[in-house]
């Protein structure tokens, strides 16, 4: 998608997907319901904030259908970040139910559905009545009523590794994941499925289950931001905040500076604060589109997931680790401390930690983890950014696996979050 486009291929500029409707993240104002395109059955989502109607490459390429690739554009994901992709597919007949549509399918590299219905499709439809809570839609169509439906078991599907892997494979500025909390007798229960042999193993490191009390250490993959030459500091202006903003906005800074992750800046450099409404609460984020365009990029090699999973074939035991607040776990080389800063209604701070929403902050990430973790990658370890799985053919070997990833995350000073682990598992 972010490769050189070729001679010959016109351009007709931006279309806007959500970030989250790549991976087929059920979000307020989708659904998606089940469809049929030549015979094949698949999954189709109505997003009323993609602008264009988009098809999964691989689709169209397992249905052997034309692709008109002089065509290219760019997709704003939403938070900013635009990614250039190239091929359109005329005449995508989709079948839903007893409805047909045909519509031009903007061709990209979904996963978790096969086919996104945006405003483009929805602005054909003339007045349509949603009702999102009951995931159903209806509109008139050649003087019949047409009603469709969503299919509640695809609005519940949890994501597969893979799918949420198809967000991270592209640059973005900034990506929050919803992951439910169990009880507290949830995990009591997990805990006492574990083989005692794990259970040992976890006890001896509880150390990098706790929340980290201080700064990371140094490292030699402390991220870096180099300036493309000729360009100056990126200055840009504050937005406007409603008062309660402004007062969530102090309350967040004061804990960040507790914290130890960000510091007051005298830097010439300046972005400015997104506040973003998640479950009821404000989640803090620093808009780097500007700064991320005179960034060069990392073209450090990311994992293709396909291939790592191959690497699994004959084992039966294995478990997941996540590392908490993963990008905090990383320093920002001194001398680039000053291009990370941001500035509020009351002040100028920078961050000492990889913040989210720089560039290369994923090509740092994984450098790292590849680095502390070459010895056993491939052997009984697989590493995709801050998710990492280990993988045995006994439960006596997978207990040893795991004290030898543990040993190093702590010798690294990596701390773990163990509620979205799972360990001793017997499918993935």
């Amino acid at each position: 998608m972010d490769g050189e486009i070729e001679e010959g291929v016109n351009s007709y500029g931006t279309v806007e997907l959500p970030l989250f409707s790549i991976s087929g993240v059920t979000q307020p104002q989708t659904m998606k319901m089940r469809g049929v395109i030549n015979n094949i059955e698949v999954i189709v989502m109505v997003d009323s904030r993609a602008s264009h109607n988009f098809v999964s490459r691989k689709l169209i390429q397992q249905l052997g259908l034309q692709v008109d690739e002089t065509i290219s554009f760019g997709v704003c994901l939403g938070d900013g970040t635009r990614v250039r992709c190239q091929g359109i597919c005329h005449g995508l007949m989709v079948h839903l139910g007893s409805y047909t549509t045909t519509i031009v399918g903007h061709l990209f590299e979904l996963g978790g559905v096969d086919v996104i219905l945006g405003i483009e499709w929805l602005r054909t439809l003339g007045e349509v009545l949603v009702d999102w809570n009951k995931i159903d839609m209806r509109f008139q169509s050649e003087g019949n009523t047409i009603e469709l439906k969503g299919d509640p078991t695809l609005q519940r599907t949890m994501l597969s590794f893979k799918s949420i892997c198809k967000v991270t494979l592209i640059e973005f500025s900034a990506t929050l994941f919803s992951v439910s909390r169990r009880t507290d007798s949830e995990e009591r229960e997990e805990t006492k499925a574990w083989p005692r042999e794990i259970q040992g193993v976890l006890d001896r490191f509880k150390i990098i289950f706790d929340k980290p009390v201080e700064l990371p250490p140094s490292r030699s993959q402390d991220h870096a931001i180099n300036i493309k030459a000729g360009q100056g500091p990126i200055q840009v202006r504050p937005y406007r905040y409603a008062h309660r903003q402004k007062n969530e906005i102090e309350r967040l800074v004061a804990e960040m500076l507790v914290a130890g992750v960000i510091q007051p800046s005298t830097s010439p450099y300046s972005s400015p604060v997104i506040l973003v409404k998640k479950d009821g609460s404000w989640r803090f984020c620093i808009d780097y589109r500007a700064l991320n365009d005179v960034t060069v990029a990392d073209k450090y090699p990311i994992p293709v997931v396909e291939e790592l999973l191959d690497e699994l074939y004959g084992s039966v035991w294995f478990s997941k680790l996540d590392l908490r607040s993963g990008y905090h776990q990383i320093r920002v080389k001194p001398e680039d401390i000053e291009k990370t800063a941001f500035r509020t209604h009351l002040g100028h701070y920078e961050f000492l930690v990889m913040p989210f929403g720089l560039k290369n902050a994923p090509a740092t990430f994984q450098a790292l983890m590849n680095d502390i973790l070459r010895p056993y990658l491939r052997k009984f370890a697989l590493v995709f950014f801050d998710d990492i799985l280990i993988y045995s053919r006994t439960v006596e070997e997978h207990a040893d696996h795991l004290r030898l990833i543990l040993e190093i995350l702590k010798d690294n000073q990596l701390y773990v979050n163990k509620k979205k682990c799972g360990f001793g598992l017997n499918a993935i």
